[in-house]
């Protein structure tokens, strides 16, 4: 049973069938099944071929399991889509969306592809991935773009290109970025999902981060290593507090 927490949403490569195996084991709330960056053009193909066969195999748990697809302007984004909705994962996400008309295309072409299948219709949620100045200006259009929407992703490297801006520990110089992605999510009572932590060994610079983040708003992290879960988890945990208030 999924706990409907998003502290932590680990990101899996499904290019690599070991990495696949060992996220069995992970103590994430959320796993994002990843064809997107961080696979190489050349294994677009594999990644999906084992991505359809770990859905369709695999026992993931409680944890809950959301693939990041390709942008589905592209052939390849579309095959992704074709591949994944029938496995019935419980989200997408989609990278690099910059207006609410990229979540109304993608719901017309999930929605066709559930009917097309006999599938639930509007069962699989939407994760948006806000990676640029225009997304991020556009964060409260696009979290409320369709019925489907679950979460708001932060892509912080993609946006600082985008914008030019270098930040520093304290993050200071992406703070506005930070502050429309949580606005945005909670005008459409969505989840708002920090960008990762890229020093992967600096765990006190992913304990300032995440607190960071959690005073900010955010309801969670998402992790490139599995060594950065604990951390999350604990800082994103639900407080003694927020229990009796409950």
């Amino acid at each position: 049973m999924i706990t409907g927490l998003r502290r932590t949403a680990l990101y899996v490569p499904c290019d690599s069938e070991k990495m696949l195996q060992k996220a069995l084991s992970a103590d994430s709330d959320v796993l994002v099944l990843n064809l997107e960056d961080g696979v190489a053009l050349s294994r677009k193909d594999l990644a999906r071929e084992n991505l359809v066969r770990a859905l369709n195999s695999l026992d993931f748990g409680a944890r809950e399991i959301v693939v990041r697809v390709n942008s589905i302007v592209s052939e390849i984004g579309r095959h992704d889509l074709a591949a994944t909705v029938p496995c019935r994962p419980d989200g997408i996400c989609f990278p690099k969306v910059e207006k609410a008309a990229d979540m109304h295309a993608a719901d017309t072409t999930v929605l066709e592809l559930e009917i097309g299948h006999g599938l639930p219709e509007g069962a699989l949620k939407f994760h948006a991935m806000i990676e640029s100045a225009a997304g991020v200006l556009r964060a409260a259009e696009i979290a409320a773009a369709s019925p489907r929407m679950a979460s708001l992703m932060f892509g912080s490297a993609d946006y600082e290109t985008d914008v030019r801006c270098r930040p520093g520990e304290d993050r200071i110089e992406i703070m506005l970025a930070l502050q429309m992605i949580v606005l945005g999510a909670r005008c459409a009572s969505i989840d708002a999902i920090d960008a990762p932590c890229f020093d992967i060994r600096n765990f006190d610079l992913l304990r300032r981060e995440s607190v960071q983040a959690r005073q900010l708003g955010f309801d969670g992290k998402t992790v490139l290593h599995p060594g950065q879960l604990a951390i999350i988890n604990e800082v994103f945990d639900v407080t003694p507090e927020e229990i009796a208030w409950a």
